[in-house]
């Protein structure tokens, strides 16, 4: 009977250990290979989860830009843009134009003004790109004569400040 007992120890034993070694490789980004075919990770549309959240960018000369991604379809809003500088307000939002490719990037529709103080000082952008750089910032072009934007993230999708403050009103500082 209690050589039994050993074996079912010994059995738990190398299962734990081997659930843990596996566990600890996946945890330190072990695992997956360089060949690897990423396919984005979508939860209730077209949009990765990845890009979703609260992004911002410092503009020389134009003050700071935060974006809010959301999750969409084609055709869907899935951007609030929110521009602030010394003497503007604009607040703009785009539609996914297509859905992205296993790397990206996201293709939406030209920027369309939905407020703006004074709204004189805001005017309708081109359609937008959004890609993600190696260093998990998030870049956006638009027309050829525009200069890049890149931003950092500021939340995750579904982090409390998102969901607390909303994508126009200025952050508490």
């Amino acid at each position: 009977m209690y050589k039994r007992q050993w074996l079912l120890v010994v059995v738990a034993l190398v299962v734990a250990l081997g659930a843990g070694g596996t566990l600890y490789t996946l945890l330190r980004g072990g695992g997956v290979s360089d060949t690897a075919t990423v396919v984005p990770e979508t939860v209730g549309g077209d949009v990765p989860v990845v890009y979703l959240g609260r992004w911002e960018a410092r503009v020389d000369g134009a003050g700071t830009h935060r974006l809010t991604l959301t999750q969409g379809r084609v055709g869907e809003r899935v951007l609030i843009l929110v521009a602030d500088g010394a003497d503007h307000h604009c607040v703009y939002t785009a539609s996914l134009a297509r859905k992205p490719d296993a790397e990206g990037p996201l293709r939406l529709t030209a920027t369309t003004v939905t407020s703006g103080a004074p709204l004189s000082s805001c005017a309708p952008g081109t359609p937008t790109i959004l890609a993600l750089s190696p260093d998990g910032r998030l870049k956006r072009t638009g027309s050829a004569e525009a200069e890049a934007v890149t931003y950092s993230r500021v939340s995750p999708a579904g982090s409390r400040t998102e969901r607390r403050r909303t994508p126009s009103a200025p952050p508490n500082r």
